[in-house]
């Protein structure tokens, strides 16, 4: 298993290398750690230098009015020779084939490959891998893992995106409200329902409105499990203190089946105030929905 992380500032890049095997970050059609062309073009550039790896990401569903520019994004990545292409919207794996460079994809739907059949039939069009989704338990990772000669991807770390529209909520909300502000790109907002007594993680961006769990999914122990049957395991720096950040990638360059458990006892004891979890790792999502 190689271990990815997200980048959402290029100037992290060189504290986080000697912890991992490759970053992700995105530019055009990424739902959040956007980047310039030109940042891009030296991340891409310092990888080479480090020894790194590097993925792109592209999340976001692509409109009709976006068909140009996705080819011409997808051009640019061809020409900076990137390792991978994480993404969302078939169009971009159309576009892709078109462009032949269907090896370097990767298909993350978020909630959608969460059986052998659906990761089977992705990996014949040739793609890379398929990121796994986060809902289904640990059991029916390893069954997929197996079943696809171990080319999926799985999430160890980070909150998980629960929900995603096109629509501007926040915006909407308060303009309605006749008290307009500008809350695009805020990583610092939190969202409680009504029925609830926790708040989640809220951003909206130029393509729409997400919200994300309540708690960080962490898997130590279980990476153990899986690191011999997957490609890439991620880790997720959205929302995520750096210095929380950086005890976990420390901790995973160290991480054995001898002290993984006292290393996340350890990492929820240091940080007490945030809510770490299992997700539905060990529970069916039909039986706790």
């Amino acid at each position: 298993m190689n271990l990815l992380c997200t980048l959402s500032s290029k100037d992290r890049l060189d504290t986080i290398f000697p912890y991992v095997d490759g970053v992700i970050c995105g530019s055009y059609f990424s739902d959040r750690h956007y980047h310039s062309l030109s940042d891009m073009q030296y991340i891409a550039k310092r990888c080479k230098a480090l020894s790194l790896d590097f993925y792109v990401l592209m999340d976001t569903m692509v409109k009709e009015e976006d068909i140009p520019l996705l080819y011409e994004y997808l051009y640019f990545l061809k020409d900076l020779d990137v390792d991978g292409i994480y993404f969302a919207d078939l169009a971009v794996l159309e576009a892709g084939i078109e462009l032949g460079i269907e090896k370097k994809m990767i298909y993350e739907s978020d909630t959608l490959m969460t059986n052998s059949l659906d990761a089977s039939f992705f990996l014949k069009k040739g793609l890379k891998s398929v990121v796994l989704a986060k809902e289904i338990t640990l059991d029916e990772m390893m069954k997929i893992a197996d079943n696809t000669k171990h080319r999926v991807d799985v999430h160890l770390f980070g909150y998980q995106k629960m929900s995603s529209s096109k629509r501007h909520f926040l915006t909407n909300y308060f303009n309605h409200l006749a008290s307009p502000k500008d809350l695009k790109d805020n990583m610092n907002l939190r969202i409680i329902e009504e029925t609830r007594n926790y708040s989640m993680p809220i951003l909206e961006n130029e393509y729409g409105t997400k919200i994300y769990s309540d708690y960080i999914l962490c898997m130590y122990e279980e990476s153990l499990l899986l690191a011999d049957k997957i490609n890439n395991g991620i880790i997720d720096d959205l929302f995520i203190d750096f210095d929380i950040l950086m005890t976990v990638l420390k901790d995973y360059r160290k991480l054995n089946k001898d002290n993984a458990t006292k290393l996340e006892e350890e990492l929820k004891s240091k940080y007490h105030d945030v809510t770490f979890d299992k997700g539905y790792l060990y529970q069916k999502t039909n039986i706790t929905k």
